[in-house]
Parts: C-alpha cells; sequence; structure tokens
C-alpha cells in the first residue's frame, strides 16, 4: 500500500512539474524579427548621394532598446502581438569597428508590426536624413567647377574624371608623378558651423592607393583628425568632427583638408600617388 501511494505521488508531482515546464517554454517562445539592410533615401538637389555605409540596426520596440544588431541579422524578441518599432541606423564611427554609433543625423524607420510566437517578420527599413540636417558642403564633381582652394607649395589640384567613379558621371582625381611630394586642398572656410557638442560629420567616398590624411583648420591651426587606408575599391566613411570643432568653440572659421607628404622619413607607399573621392558632405544640426 505504501508503494502505491509512492508511486501515486510521484506521478502527480510528474505531471505537475511537466506542466509548468511545457507552459513556462511556450511562454518563453519568441517571436524573430529578420533585417538584411537599411537604405538611405535623400532629397538629390538638397542633401546629395543616397551613398551609405549603414553597418548596424539599433532596434527599439516600443521605445524600449532591444538590441544593436550587425547586419545581416536575424534575432529573436519575447514579445508579442501589435508593437511600435523603431529602427535607427548604426555606422562606424570614423571607419572603426569598435566604434559602433547610431548616426544621429539619419531619422529613424518606424513600423508598427504583429510579432508571433515562433515566426519570422521581414523588415525593409528605408531611413532618411533627419528633417533638421543642414548640409553647409556638398561636392559630388558633377558641376563645371569644384568647391576647393589649395595650400602655397601645392604639386597639384583635384581635377574631375570619369574614368573612375562611385556614381554619376564624375569623381574627383588626386594623381602625383614622381617629381611630386605635397598636396593639399581644402573647402572654403565656413563659418556657421555649431560649438554646441550637437553632430558635425563629414562624409565621403573614397578610393586610394595613398594613405590621405584628413583633418581641420580652425582659423590658422590646423588639427589632423585621421588617415584613411590604402583602398582598392571605393568605400564610404562618417568622420566625426564634433569634438575637434568644439575644442577651439571661438574659432571664427573652420576649413576641412586633404593631403598627402612625402619626406625622407615618410617615403610614399605607390610610385604615383592617386586619390579618388565623390559624394562630400558635411552634415550637422
Amino acid at each position: 500500500m505504501l508503494n502505491v501511494k509512492l508511486y501515486s505521488l510521484v506521478l502527480i508531482l510528474g505531471i505537475i512539474f511537466n506542466s509548468c515546464s511545457k507552459e513556462s517554454y511556450e511562454s518563453q517562445v519568441p517571436a524573430y524579427i529578420s533585417i538584411d539592410q537599411i537604405t538611405l533615401t535623400t532629397n538629390l538637389v538638397a542633401e546629395g548621394s543616397a551613398s551609405s555605409n549603414i553597418t548596424d540596426a539599433w532596434v527599439y520596440i516600443n521605445d524600449d532598446l532591444v538590441g544593436v544588431y550587425e547586419l545581416p541579422a536575424t534575432f529573436p524578441v519575447i514579445k508579442e502581438g501589435l508593437v511600435n518599432l523603431k529602427v535607427y541606423a548604426g555606422i562606424k564611427d570614423n571607419g572603426i569597428a569598435a566604434s559602433r554609433a547610431r548616426y544621429l543625423l539619419y531619422a529613424p524607420y518606424s513600423e508598427q508590426i504583429n510579432l508571433v510566437k515562433g515566426e519570422t517578420v521581414k523588415i525593409i527599413p528605408q531611413v532618411s536624413y533627419d528633417v533638421g540636417a543642414k548640409f553647409t558642403w556638398l561636392e559630388d564633381f558633377e558641376n563645371a567647377s569644384l568647391s576647393f582652394l589649395y595650400s602655397t607649395g601645392n604639386d597639384t589640384t583635384i581635377n574631375k574624371t570619369t574614368t573612375d567613379v562611385k556614381e554619376g558621371i564624375y569623381s574627383g582625381r588626386v594623381y602625383l608623378t614622381t617629381t611630386m611630394d605635397f598636396f593639399e586642398a581644402t573647402s572654403v572656410g565656413f563659418t556657421n558651423l555649431p560649438n554646441s557638442g550637437t553632430p558635425i560629420y563629414l562624409e565621403l567616398d573614397f578610393k586610394t592607393n595613398e594613405p590621405l590624411l584628413i583633418g581641420v583648420y580652425l582659423d590658422t591651426d590646423q588639427y589632423s583628425m585621421m588617415t584613411l587606408n590604402v583602398t582598392s575599391t571605393w568605400k564610404k566613411i562618417y568622420i566625426n568632427l564634433t569634438d575637434i570643432i568644439n575644442s577651439k568653440p571661438n574659432a571664427a572659421e573652420v576649413k576641412v583638408f586633404f593631403g598627402v607628404k612625402e619626406t625622407t622619413t615618410s617615403p610614399f607607399v605607390s610610385t604615383n600617388p592617386e586619390i579618388l573621392l565623390d559624394n562630400i558632405k558635411l552634415v550637422h544640426y
């Protein structure tokens, strides 16, 4: 009799345990969201090219951060039913893989979606620039004249080319022969950039067989920001100028510069440096 009671107790506990486990499992079955890429749309005249390099999706559901995902991505979400989805475009700040950031000059993509346990919702986000974004400099090399100034002692200039173009008809090309050792081009001087800590970015597409130095002049003081590495294919980069410009808030004028220089201790890595540029933008609030 004792054995029968003990068996019955074990059986009842087993049923209860299995029931709880099943309910717990079912309650934790996620829905899934799939995002292959995030594309950018622009007003070509006012905002320039739609060239982008969006590497990550910052995903919010009902204004709560779900996660940051390198694209393409499929990820679980422990939610169900109708939810409000927001997807922010993420970039490699200054081209650095370890410096992932939301690109604050793009507006988020928003959509209401229905999440069902065990099912996948495929999202195709398109983002645009925020309505408050300002474009102080746009250079796509498609106009008759170019918006560059040149330093004293310059050996060459930026010329338009149709030979190797990111998009459109023209790109900008810098070429140095074996008798040349110095090139530096700057933008015109900008006097309307904010110094309140709001984001300021230089965007550009580039292809180069020689490391290219990029930085800014704050009045007459020159600050090197970064060096673009050699690449045999076109690449897009977002260069964060916010901190360097805010470091000298009383500067009356800001110029962006691009340069290469050969010295006896730092020779060129290529026999004939060739630098290609396209879709240059200076964007801020």
